[in-house]
């Protein structure tokens, strides 16, 4: 007599987990070799802005910085104090609008002398020997140069 078998359902599970353990075998090889090519790439480094005033010499130049440097340790400000004061009444700023983060990034709108506004980030210089120092909630902070302490403070009228 003829007898039928029937063949066994096959299941899925097999290929399936064979397809899953693949998947996570080429997640892994990735991974290293992208952690392996961002060890050879060099660190970014933060940006530092220095600006030269035209006109000073190198000696002048050093002694400016000397003087910051003094400034910076706590030492007495000089008759450099004075000028920026002075230099402070030369110009007129106006203070258009601020966006700032919680972190203390972000721009401000300012009009200089009744030139046409214009968006400044902090460490831009806004006028000759301004530059933008920082910015918070609805306030703009000046200063001779970004190591300097702001001695100009604009704020928006509420």
């Amino acid at each position: 007599m003829l007898q039928v078998h029937q063949a066994p359902s096959k299941s899925w599970w097999p290929a399936l987990s064979a397809m899953g353990v693949a998947a996570v075998a080429a997640y892994a090889v990735v991974s290293w070799i992208l952690q392996i090519q961002s060890i050879n790439a060099p660190a970014s480094a933060v940006p530092v802005v220095t600006h030269a005033k035209a006109g000073h010499s190198s000696a002048q130049a050093g002694s400016d910085l000397s003087r910051q440097v003094a400034s910076a340790l706590g030492a007495a400000k000089s008759a450099a104090s004075g000028s920026a004061k002075l230099d402070q009444a030369e110009h007129q700023w106006n203070l258009l609008g601020v966006v700032a983060g919680a972190s203390g990034k972000g721009s401000a709108l300012l009009g200089v002398d009744g030139q046409a506004p214009k968006a400044y980030l902090p460490g831009q210089t806004v006028a000759p020997g301004w530059v933008l120092h920082s910015v918070g909630h609805r306030l703009a902070r000046l200063a001779p140069s970004l190591q300097d302490t702001p001695t100009v403070t604009l704020e928006l009228p509420k």
